[in-house]
Formats: C-alpha cells, sequence, structure tokens
C-alpha cells in the first residue's frame, strides 16, 4: 500500500475538491426547490380562488392584491410565470405588464392576463406586443388554468436543470486543474489517485492518445454508451462520432494539440447498440506524454429539452405571425367592405332627402315618419362607414413626426368642434401647453375627437367648462389632458372605454358610432404614447395623453 504524503499542493487540492463538492449539492438542492408562481388581483375572493386551484401543482404560491407589490415582489424573488388581472385600480394589468418588461430580470418572464370581461382585439394583441403568452377569462376552469401553468413550471424546471449542468461541468473543470502533475514523484501519486477516481466518477472519464486511440478509460463507458474497457482500447474516438459531427471535432482536437490548452465541445457519439447519445466533452491534452486526458458527461436530455424550448418559441412565433396575418386580413376586408357600402348608402340617403323635400306634402304623417326614419339611419350608418374608414386610413398612413404648436393645435380643433346656432354656454380654457413632436394631422383629429367628446356629453350642464392642459411626470415627461364637467363614466367598465363600436352612454340619447376613441388610441398608440381616462358618473372626465420620446 502507498501512503500519500500531505504536500501543500495535496492539501489545497483536497480542499478545493470539498468546495466543489459542497457547491454540487447546493446546485441539486436548488434544482429541487419548489417553483415560484406570482398571482396579481385586487379581489381577495380571486386571488383564494385561483391559490386554491394552483395548490395541487405542490409548487409556491405568491398572491398580492396591486401591480406595485407585485413589482415589489419581483425585486426579491424569481417566478416562472405571473397571473395578472387586466382591470385593477391605479396600475392595470397592461401598465404593470410594461413595467415588468422595463426590468432585464423579469423582461422574459411569461404572463397570463387573467380577466372577466370580453377583451377587444386591440387590448389583446396590446396584450401579446407586452409578452403576454395567453389569456384567462372567469370563470377560470381549474384544469385548463392548471395545464397552462404547468407548462411554465416545466419549463423552469428544464432551465435549472441546464444551470445545474452547467454548473456540474464548470466544476469538472476545476477539477482538471488540481490534476496537473509537477514532479515525477507526484505523477507516480497521481496515477494512484486518478486510476481510483477513474473506478469510482459517475462521469465518463477516458485518456487518449494523440493519435485518438483509447488508453484506459473508467467503467461509466459501459453504463452509457455500453463498451466495456477492453472494447473501448480497440475503438477510436474520431470513429465513435457521428459522421455529421466529426469533422468539426476532428478540427477541434488539432486545435488542441496545438494550442495545448483544454477545450470543450458536444458532439454524438455512437453506442455498442447502434444508437447515438450526445455527450459533453471536455479534453486537457498533456503534451509531455502526448495524451489527452477526456471528461465527459451524458447531455441527451438537456440537448432534448432545448430542442423543446426552441420548437415551442417556434410554435409562438408562428402563431403571432398568423394572428398578425389575420388581423392584416380582417382590416383589408372590412376596409373594401366599408369602402363599397359608403356609395349606395350617399344614395339611399339623397334620394330620401328629395322624398322629404319635394313630396312631403303628398305623404301621409306615418310615410313622412318612415322616410324620415330611413333617411336619419341611414345618414348614421353613412357617418359609421366613413369613421370606420378614418379608423383604417390612420392605421396605414405613415407618421410624419415633426416639431409642432400643440397650443396652436388645440385653437385650431376647438374651432372646428365649438358649437354654431346654438344657445349653449361653452366655456373653453386653454393652459400652457408645451411645443409636441408627432404627426400633426393625426394629432388634429386625436384634439377634435376629444374636444367633440367633451362638447358632447357636457350637453346637460347649465355652462359646459372643458379644460385643455398639460403636467410634467418624471417617469411619463409631458402628460396632455382635456377634462370636462359632462355625464363622466363608471370606471368599471373602463376596459370598454377605447374598443370599436363601444359606446357608455349609448342608452343615455347620446348618438355616436363608438369609433372615436378607438382612433384616437390608435393614433397615440402610433405615437409611441399612452392614453388612459379617469371619470365618475354626473362629475365630468378627464383624457390624459403623451407622446413617445423623440428619436434623435
Amino acid at each position: 500500500m502507498i501512503a500519500v504524503p500531505s504536500s501543500p499542493s495535496f492539501a489545497a487540492n483536497h480542499s478545493k475538491k470539498e468546495e466543489a463538492r459542497t457547491a454540487h449539492v447546493t446546485v441539486q438542492d436548488a434544482t429541487r426547490s419548489p417553483i415560484n408562481i406570482l398571482i396579481v388581483d385586487d379581489s381577495r375572493d380571486k386571488l383564494l380562488a385561483l391559490e386554491t386551484v394552483l395548490h395541487d401543482l405542490q409548487q409556491n404560491v405568491v398572491c398580492v392584491n396591486s401591480g406595485s407589490e407585485a413589482l415589489r415582489v419581483l425585486l426579491r424573488q424569481e417566478f416562472a410565470v405571473i397571473l395578472l388581472d387586466v382591470n385593477m385600480p391605479s396600475m392595470d394589468g397592461f401598465e404593470t405588464a410594461q413595467l415588468i418588461r422595463q426590468r432585464k430580470a423579469t423582461e422574459h418572464v411569461p404572463i397570463i392576463f387573467v380577466t372577466s370581461f370580453s377583451t377587444a382585439d386591440t387590448e389583446v394583441f396590446r396584450g401579446y406586443s407586452l409578452g403576454a403568452v395567453d389569456y384567462i377569462f372567469t370563470p377560470v376552469v381549474p384544469d385548463v388554468l392548471r395545464a397552462k401553468v404547468n407548462v411554465f413550471i416545466a419549463l423552469s424546471q428544464q432551465k435549472r436543470e441546464i444551470q445545474h449542468q452547467a454548473e456540474q461541468l464548470r466544476q469538472l473543470q476545476e477539477e482538471r486543474h488540481m490534476r496537473q502533475l509537477t514532479e515525477a514523484a507526484e505523477r507516480i501519486e497521481w496515477e494512484t489517485r486518478r486510476n481510483r477516481f477513474f473506478n469510482l466518477s459517475i462521469e465518463l472519464l477516458a485518456i487518449v492518445d494523440y493519435r485518438g486511440q483509447f488508453v484506459q478509460a473508467n467503467p461509466t463507458w459501459l453504463g452509457v454508451l455500453g463498451f466495456e474497457q477492453d472494447e473501448l482500447r480497440s475503438e477510436r474516438l474520431l470513429e465513435l462520432v457521428h459522421a455529421d459531427d466529426r469533422p468539426t471535432i476532428e478540427a477541434e482536437i488539432h486545435k488542441l494539440n496545438c494550442a495545448n490548452e483544454p477545450g470543450y465541445f458536444e458532439c454524438r457519439v455512437r453506442t455498442k447498440a447502434g444508437g447515438y447519445r450526445w455527450l459533453g466533452w471536455t479534453l486537457a491534452p498533456f503534451a509531455a506524454e502526448q495524451l489527452l486526458y477526456v471528461f465527459a458527461r451524458d447531455i441527451t436530455e438537456r440537448i432534448e429539452r432545448e430542442a423543446e424550448i426552441l420548437q415551442l418559441n417556434r410554435t409562438l412565433e408562428k402563431h403571432a405571425a398568423d394572428l398578425q396575418s389575420a388581423n392584416r386580413e380582417l382590416e383589408e376586408f372590412s376596409y373594401s367592405i366599408s369602402h363599397d357600402l359608403r356609395g349606395p348608402l350617399r344614395a339611399i340617403t339623397g334620394y330620401a332627402e328629395i322624398l322629404l323635400e319635394e313630396y312631403a306634402k303628398e305623404f301621409s304623417d306615418e310615410s313622412r315618419q318612415m322616410v324620415d326614419a330611413v333617411n336619419r339611419n341611414s345618414g348614421h350608418l353613412t357617418k359609421l362607414i366613413d369613421d370606420f374608414l378614418a379608423f383604417f386610413r390612420f392605421g396605414r398612413t405613415q407618421v410624419n413626426v415633426l416639431p409642432f404648436d400643440m397650443r396652436a393645435l388645440a385653437m385650431t380643433a376647438i374651432d372646428v368642434v365649438r358649437p354654431v346656432n346654438t344657445e349653449r354656454q361653452i366655456e373653453f380654457k386653454v393652459g400652457v401647453l408645451p411645443a409636441a413632436y408627432g404627426d400633426r394631422a393625426m394629432l388634429r383629429q386625436v384634439l377634435i375627437n376629444l374636444l367633440s367628446n367633451a362638447v358632447k356629453f357636457t350637453a346637460r350642464a347649465p355652462v359646459a367648462h372643458i379644460e385643455i392642459g398639460a403636467e410634467q411626470n418624471a417617469q411619463r415627461g409631458t402628460i396632455y389632458y382635456i377634462r370636462d364637467n359632462g355625464v363622466g363614466f363608471n370606471m368599471k367598465y373602463y376596459d370598454k372605454l377605447f374598443g370599436v363600436f363601444q359606446s357608455l352612454h349609448k342608452d343615455e340619447g347620446f348618438d355616436g358610432t363608438g369609433i372615436g376613441l378607438a382612433l384616437v388610441y390608435k393614433i397615440i398608440r402610433r405615437h409611441s404614447g399612452e392614453i388612459w381616462a379617469e371619470g365618475k358618473e354626473g362629475e365630468g372626465a378627464t383624457f390624459y395623453f403623451t407622446l413617445g420620446e423623440r428619436e434623435e
């Protein structure tokens, strides 16, 4: 029996091995720990319901009741998936998602929006543009929710496993550096330790000469590839490599031999049964003895998981592309139909007006009312189609970004919307409006639409007060607003406010096509800005909007 001396170098190597072994255990513990799932909802009942559904997954479920609280939690913990309520006070789900995406550590965390309302196409696409992977509508189907969340739990576990494998490879490289020989006596001692390590290691270890012939291999090769040590000695390293990978590996080995430095690569290796396994190789050349020290690990499962993740990403990209294509086709179809309908409708309106003007005396009261209804409804439909075409036109028109005087533009818009021949008292107040940067024609339409709504919804006020102003915000920059003292609106219906064909006051005698605010929303978003509103029934409403930062 040969005693191993307790030399300083040996003691240092032994200490490094212990540290690597401890780190290995720590990484393994991390891969087995529960996955974090974040639920964000301002309703305690919905939080409890969602938490109960996900309890069976046996993961760590964290519940918060606001977007700001979610952001604070994300600073302290990592999450595999976020279930985010769309409709929340103060900060809604879309704003919360946007802030989550702005932080590098959370920009790729999957987000599933949860909502109890039917979401317009523009809102759906807005959610997907903010990184949403799916929408779930309440009441939630437990099995569906668990299935969707389980996908991201599996992805998170796979990510941990990949990190775990990378850490193990790093540890192997550290161990490799500890096995360098410095003197002839230490080389003999090292041979003894090496043989013991070969026989006990769970890694595929071998010594190969510069011709690629196996000199020695440990028993692990039998468990992974099915080869006995004697069988490997009759094989050349490159003959085990898949034919498609062989040229690359041959060039890498030649490079290692010339540089006399270790290197890492991955390739497919033939098994005794004729199949192939993916191995991650670390080769360390030892020029003094014309030998290559081989450290390998079976990474087949990691490669397969990476392929699954890649396929999932491709599927998601194709899904997004299909949605964009379907949206374009729908817009083109809608534009074509609307354009073709405008001509006949104008003819109907014109003939109805002629009947009313030239033949009104020949009609009975009932006939006159019917012709008047035809005229009124065809005119309304013509206005609806004109607004619809404007909606698509502004969506297709290129944004011509230039600096302009916002105050002058506001005064022009007021002149357009100010009623004529009316006894109504309307007071317009224009505050200090900083110069803006954008498409003047498009933003003129924004002001006209918002001011027209303000004029319309203040019709019942004894004196209508309409204010146009601006304020500065540290995060958002200049915020423009239009405030009125009209009928206002109920905030619980806020998610419908900017949808196409949505009108919150249709049943209250206020006429409209339901396209104006949708057009405003589209124009502001095309300027990379934001638009939102605050209101209370009977106490008026305020619409805010920002414009994107100027690109120098």
